[in-house]
């Protein structure tokens, strides 16, 4: 055994596995013990074994979290790989489980502690991807079990390729479908697996999808629900907890908790103590669970909600009759407010604070108008606390936003909404809350639609966010969205905005006709587009600026008075199988150490360039058809470099390449054909295009410039 590893004292050994060690160390500056994890190069586990150790090294030593194992440090010391971790003295969630001696209340309570410290991972673009309980450390050092969670060695980190998408990474019985069927995981994928534990604490360590081969639990997973619990298993456990487990169990992803922030506060309001035993009434004298009856017109039990909400119970049934009720109110225990009139019948308004502030988990709005009139900044719905569902209502503020959800925990749900603001939002998240938004219109806000601050979450699906004098979708910092099925249109400032740290996710959406551009994706930002639109932009379709990392597949950037595509300043734009057409602007444009990769893409019909790469823009091309374009396909300016692998640049009204000097481009397996003007265009000192592979066929005139505003043909390039 060695003395040393890097600057640690080693002390003993604490463990062996196939592929290394770990060791107790003493880091003698700080004088603290640490767990040295060590592997070999060269093992028998071959790169993949050094790929995992990297991978989990960048994944868990980037996120500082109390549920996470923190790694203080990573290197390499005479062929042997190690990192130093902190020391955490305890058994795993597994032992926990099988032993039988550990309160099922504990046990819950230390999954929701991992379920945080994976959202704080999720936040930050990680994706565990093998979360089980072996992964879940329980440290009893301090005054209560605190989980923490390990072992990031198959972690997604962002955009990696330390492996292929396909490749299933993890344990199969905590796979979710998604997973096995496309091997492509996500922070949902995660969740089934946490589901997976809460199923195991409940039932004393049975699993939901069993069979004898690891195929025979796949086809479960994929085919089959989860097995019931026994009648002995089920007895005495915490009201709502087998929803909880159904939920994260659920076989689609959007069906799932839609953040695992979400899936520990599910957990923790079942271990909440229940309610002293129900009196036959309330303190008001009203039973609980009553349905109550408000009339202006003396019609009902009565003629304001304020006295209503005193009498009422937790779960009353509160129905509105048609009338403009002029009232600020704060709802703090569960019940249902249900307008019984048409559309806009029901109006409550208020000219001072919100029209409702909800300070509970289980309200539910239905069929009102809440009206803010409130000349400052407060909202007109107000959601503090809980999980309200929120069902066909209009919601109009004066000066602040439509709606602020605010809290961590906070996780409510909007159906069939209209929410307008001339204030800052028509949605604004704040102070890590989560909300979700189905088939509900957005407009009027002078900021954004939906802004969402750091740290919270939002999920839209079937929603319209349109005509805003501000954004359509606005991330802050470490914010991360999910729209599906959406549309964002006419917005002066932009469709979509993603500053740093923060993630968005768009499916089959429609960002279309802003006055600026499409998708904005700032520094250290990640957005991801799959089978998405956008058009009609006046600046650009899609933007990426200073290590911005963008992802397209199957979209259609087209018909924008500005560029199609641009990135700049080390950001990162990837487009597989997506069609850029009839572009004003150059359809994709790279600048100033920015990178572009393209795969099966059709650049095409454009009034400008087709691809241009600026100064010290690499771009890489693929498989990709660069056609009809009014300017030259492909244009590589002085300090730019350009590789296309398989293309076919032909019908340009131009040439198909533009080389300047200092610039390179190179060209294997290529054609280049009837372009109007000829194939490659040479400034007079530019280098020729490099020719790999032999299978090239440039069958337009070679062109060089000649100095005096001429052109001359040159001998074809060998």
């Amino acid at each position: 055994m060695r003395e040393k590893i890097g600057k640690f004292e080693i002390l003993r050994l604490l463990g062996q596995g196939a592929m290394g060690k770990v060791f107790l160390g003493r880091d003698p500056g700080l004088e603290r013990e640490v767990a040295v994890k060590t592997i070999r190069l060269g093992s028998a586990f071959g790169a993949e074994a050094t790929a995992r150790f990297e991978r989990e090294a960048r994944a868990a030593g980037s996120l500082n979290h109390p549920n996470v194992v923190t790694v203080f440090e990573f290197g390499e010391d005479q062929g042997l790989y190690y990192m130093a971790m902190e020391l955490v003295e305890g058994e795993d969630l597994e032992a926990l489980i099988r032993s039988g001696q550990c309160p099922m209340a504990e046990l819950m309570d230390l999954l929701a502690q991992a379920c945080e410290g994976l959202a704080y991972a999720h936040e930050r673009g990680i994706v565990h991807r093998d979360i089980k309980p072996s992964n879940i450390l329980v440290s009893r050092a301090g005054k209560r079990p605190l989980a923490k969670l390990m072992d990031f060695g198959v972690a997604l980190v962002g955009h990696s390729d330390l492996t292929q998408q396909g490749n299933w990474m993890g344990t199969v019985n905590y796979m979710a479908p998604e997973y096995l069927d496309s091997g492509k995981a996500g922070p949902a994928s995660d969740i089934f697996a946490m589901g997976v534990i809460l199923y195991e604490i409940l039932s004393g360590g049975r699993r939901p999808f069993t069979g004898e081969t690891a195929t025979s639990v796949l086809t479960a997973i994929l085919r089959q629900p989860p097995a019931p619990f026994r009648p002995e298993e089920a007895q005495g456990l915490p009201p709502g907890i087998l929803e909880v487990v159904a939920r994260a169990l659920a076989k689609l992803p959007q069906q799932r908790f839609d953040s695992a922030d979400a899936m520990a506060a599910a957990i923790r309001r079942c271990l909440q103590p229940p309610e002293a035993p129900a009196r036959p009434a309330s303190a008001s004298g009203a039973p609980e669970g009553q349905t109550l009856t408000v009339a202006k017109n003396g019609k009902g039990q009565c003629m304001s909600l304020r006295v209503a909400l005193r009498q009422a119970g937790p779960g009353a049934r509160i129905l509105v009759m048609p009338g403009i009720y002029r009232e600020s109110l704060v709802l703090d225990r569960p019940v249902a407010i249900l307008g019984q009139g048409g559309p806009g019948e029901v109006v409550i308004e208020s000219a001072k604070g919100p029209c409702l502030s909800l300070q509970a988990a289980g309200i539910r709005l239905a069929g009102l108008h809440l009206q803010g009139l409130d000349g400052g900044a407060a909202p007109a719905l107000l959601i503090a606390q809980g999980d309200a569902l929120v069902e066909d209502c209009e919601v109009t503020a004066q000066s602040g936003p439509a709606v602020l959800a605010a809290g961590a925990g906070v996780e409510p749900r909007l159906r069939n909404c209209t929410l307008r603001s001339s204030g800052p939002a028509g949605a604004l998240l704040q102070q890590h809350a989560g909300l979700r938004l189905e088939d509900c219109l957005i407009e009027g806000a002078c900021r954004a639609g939906l802004r969402v601050e750091p740290g919270s979450r939002a999920a839209a699906a079937g929603c319209r966010i349109q005509n805003s004098l501000g954004l359509g979708v606005a991330l802050a910092a470490g914010a991360q969205a999910v729209l599906t099925d959406c549309q964002v249109s006419g917005q002066e400032a932009g469709g979509v905005e993603v500053e740093a740290d923060a993630r968005a996710e768009l499916t089959r959406c429609r960002i279309t006709g802003s006055r600026s551009v499409g998708v904005l994706v700032l520094e250290r930002g990640q957005a991801v587009l799959e089978d998405c639109d956008l058009g009609g932009h006046t600046c650009c379709g899609v933007h990426a600026v200073a290590g911005a990392m963008v992802q397209l597949h199957g979209c259609r950037v087209s018909g924008n008075p500005g560029l199609g595509a641009s990135v700049l300043g080390a950001g990162l734009l990837s487009m597989e199988l997506c069609e850029l057409k009839g572009n004003e602007e150059p359809a994709v444009l790279v600048q100033r150490g920015a990178t572009v990769q393209m795969k099966a893409c059709k650049v095409c019909d454009g009034s400008s360039f087709g691809v241009v790469c600026a100064s010290q823009g690499r771009g890489v091309l693929e498989g990709c058809e660069i056609y009809g374009n009014a300017k030259t396909g492909a244009k590589v300016e002085p300090g730019g470099s350009l590789l296309l692998v398989r293309c076919d640049l032909r019908d340009g009204r131009d040439t198909g390449i533009l080389l300047f000097e200092d610039a390179e481009v190179t060209l294997e397996e290529c054609v280049v054909h009837r372009n109007a003007r000829g194939g490659i265009l040479l400034a007079k000192d530019a280098s020729d295009p490099i020719l790999r592979g032999g299978g090239n066929k440039i069958q337009d005139t070679l062109l060089r410039s000649s100095g005096d505003g001429g052109v001359v043909k040159v001998a074809p390039v060998k």
